[in-house]
């Protein structure tokens, strides 16, 4: 070693400076000379460093700078020896700094100035190679560095991940919840039959899903009292009779979002009350037909025995009367007529008689029947057709004419004298449906009321109920009679402009 080194020394602190040169004077083994200087002046100095042994910079005052001071170093001397002084063995100095290959790191504590003599002279008499203890502590530091760089971002993520599953953990929460308040039961297997969910409800009504039991899929189906056609792509919808009542048993594939199978849901609603009300439906139907449409069709011959002087004369007077009765009579035997008509459609048990039918004809003979009507009250009925060749439909005459006749009568109650009804009946060949409409110049529904026109107990126009007396079940007959054709019913209409009612059913024979 040369008898004497030269050791650069870039610090800021007085205090840390007075310190070092306090360590360098009780070194006696070998002969340093202190350049001791900022490290702005290091940084800025035009020197000549070719007489420099080593250096030592220290970073805790202010880093950047002591950064630009390194760099000024090593590109002046590429093989100079630099220590690196901080106030913690965990600093960690930038990576551009790193790929300078500084180094030993020397903690500024009483110890670590104290041992700078001896790292200044190991580091000016060490080879500068790839083994030396120089390039070994670069590389360590720019290992330390790396692994920094990889604990934080390990860092950051497990701060996300834990987010998320927090996140996660409320929505199941959540979702829990929902499924173990819902009113239906719920079971849900994976693609490999294995139970995932079930909620209390559905427990209650399959004792045998017990979770601590992993029952399969297939040992669930073959418990139900009824087996579950899966047959169907997507869904399926069943009735069944549990211990509890009756239920509506519904299967459904589910997929995730990517549109894979991803297991098999159960849902079963109770359907008690609704069964419970049908048969309800059904008594007060069967009680209509047999304790009002008897008496009625009783009190009818009764009446007409009278006028025709079956028990004796009849004064014109009594005939009058009686003629008031015969006409009251036939409108609640109309009543009850529609009553049991929508029940029956409702309950599934129209029976259609299908016949090859010329719809043409039936509002021909339609029109025909409420012509007197029509003319008493002063108001004009028309028949119109596009005059081309008409295609039968597959109908029942019978549903139809009254369909038809339902609307002509709604149009004459609505419309005032003066007014006028046009029926209209027509092939569109282009979408294979033939229409028929009944125009009137009638007072016409309101927005509101135009969607709802079609339900049962609905009038047009509910503040003219006295004026416009009627149950309000001829239109909702008129749908329920021409879904059963197959086709479709609609109406446009406006306040005072009158309404068009519009019925489209399919030219080719209808198939049930």
């Amino acid at each position: 070693m040369h008898k004497s080194l030269k050791v650069v020394v870039a610090v800021n602190s007085r205090t840390r400076r007075k310190r070092i040169e306090e360590a360098f004077s009780q070194w006696r083994e070998s002969s340093i000379e202190l350049d001791i200087r900022t490290c702005k002046r290091t940084s800025g100095a035009n020197t000549n460093w070719s007489d420099i042994g080593a250096a030592i910079i220290d970073f805790e005052t202010d880093p950047q700078q002591a950064a630009t001071a390194a760099f000024k170093l090593r590109h002046a001397r590429p093989d100079l020896g630099i220590a690196v002084m901080a106030s913690s063995g965990t600093f960690m100095a930038p990576l551009e700094v790193v790929n300078l290959g500084l180094g030993p790191l020397v903690i500024s504590d009483e110890e670590g100035i104290a041992s700078l003599p001896q790292v200044v002279t190991a580091m000016a008499t060490a080879e500068a190679s790839e083994g030396s203890g120089i390039a070994e502590q670069s590389r360590l530091l720019l290992r330390h560095q790396e692994l920094r760089e990889i604990t934080e971002s390990m860092a950051r993520q497990s701060v996300h991940l834990i987010r998320l599953r927090n996140e996660l953990s409320a929505e199941k929460g959540k979702m829990e919840t929902i499924i173990n308040g819902m009113t239906d039961g719920m079971i849900f297997f994976d693609t490999e039959g294995r139970l995932e969910v079930v909620n209390p409800l559905a427990c209650k009504l399959f004792p045998s899903l017990n979770p601590d039991l992993h029952p399969t899929m297939e040992e669930f189906i073959e418990s139900l009292p009824e087996k579950i056609e899966m047959d169907s792509p997507d869904s399926t919808t069943m009735e069944i009779d549990l211990a509890e009542g009756a239920y509506k048993a519904r299967y459904l594939k589910v997929s995730d979002s990517g549109g894979v199978n991803a297991g098999s849901l159960f849902l079963f609603t109770d359907i008690t009350a609704d069964k419970r009300y049908e048969r309800l439906k059904t008594d007060f139907t069967n009680m209509i037909s047999h304790e009002l449409r008897t008496p009625l069709t009783s009190i009818r011959a009764a009446v007409d025995n009278f006028i025709r002087g079956a028990l004796g004369e009849v004064t014109r007077k009594q005939k009058k009367f009686l003629e008031l009765i015969v006409r009251n009579v036939d409108r609640q035997q109309h009543l009850v007529d529609d009553l049991l008509d929508l029940a029956k459609f409702e309950a599934g048990q129209m029976d259609l008689r299908l016949e090859i039918t010329n719809v043409k004809r039936i509002a021909a003979n339609s029109v025909e029947q409420y012509s007197l009507a029509f003319k008493d009250k002063g108001v004009e009925l028309v028949l119109e057709s596009d005059g081309t060749n008409f295609k039968p439909v597959m109908a029942d005459a019978a549903l139809f004419s009254q369909a038809i006749e339902n609307l002509l009568s709604n149009a004459l109650k609505f419309t005032e004298a003066g007014g006028k009804v046009t029926v209209r009946v027509e092939n569109d060949l282009s979408d294979g449906l033939l229409r028929l409409t009944v125009k009137d110049t009638g007072i016409g529904i309101t927005t509101d009321k135009l969607e709802s026109v079609f339900d049962k107990y609905t009038q047009a126009d509910s503040g003219r109920q006295r004026r416009y007396s009627g149950t309000g079940l001829g239109l909702a007959i008129v749908k329920q009679i021409i879904n059963a054709h197959n086709g479709h019913i609609s109406a446009n209409s406006a306040p005072g402009e009158g309404s068009l009612f519009v019925i489209e059913i399919p030219l080719a024979y209808w198939k049930r």
